[in-house]
């Protein structure tokens, strides 16, 4: 099924749009809940290459829409993390796999979006090293702690559009 990158798409936003109003509530402490490596881990086990690209991109854009962040560096990371996952499908083919893929692109991707952001900023560089090790280690915890619900939804949501699990070579 070809539109099934952008039927899980509408499924996952529910867990994005979530993610965003816990992340509003945190607003005075400047913390993020980042789950958007997390969402990657169950498309790119399921869906072909070409779609997990879009889903990635579509991710990517759709946490940058709320963000002061420049155009196109979170999507591209999470686009060629995509790539990598979806090229090396037996990391993810269990589940202590999938958990480390999870904080592992979770925690890479919250990098990207915090230098990305931070670029420019007016703020110290002890300020800023401290409060990403903190961001770091939200991202890695949400990220393995939000991948059994987030890849459950995803999954279900494959399996009655009829999409077989991808094999693990390309």
């Amino acid at each position: 099924m070809g539109w099934a990158w952008l039927i899980l798409l509408l499924v996952t936003y529910p867990w994005l749009l979530g993610a965003d109003l816990a992340s509003d509530t945190l607003a005075s402490s400047s913390l993020v809940f980042f789950i958007s490596g997390t969402c990657l881990i169950a498309p790119c086990r399921r869906l072909k290459r070409w779609q997990a690209i879009l889903f990635a991109a579509c991710v990517g854009f759709l946490f940058e829409a709320r963000r002061p962040i420049p155009d196109g560096a979170l999507a591209l990371s999470l686009v060629a993390v995509s790539i990598f996952l979806s090229s090396n499908r037996q990391l993810t083919r269990n589940t202590p796999g999938m958990l480390r893929a999870a904080a592992i692109v979770n925690v890479g991707a919250c990098l990207v979006w915090f230098v990305a952001s931070s670029y420019g900023a007016a703020v110290s560089v002890a300020d800023l090293a401290g409060h990403l090790c903190v961001q770091l280690l939200l991202a890695g915890v949400v990220g393995t702690i939000g991948l059994i619900p987030i890849a459950l939804t995803q999954n279900s949501a494959l399996d009655r559009l009829g999409v077989p699990p991808a094999p693990d070579m390309p």
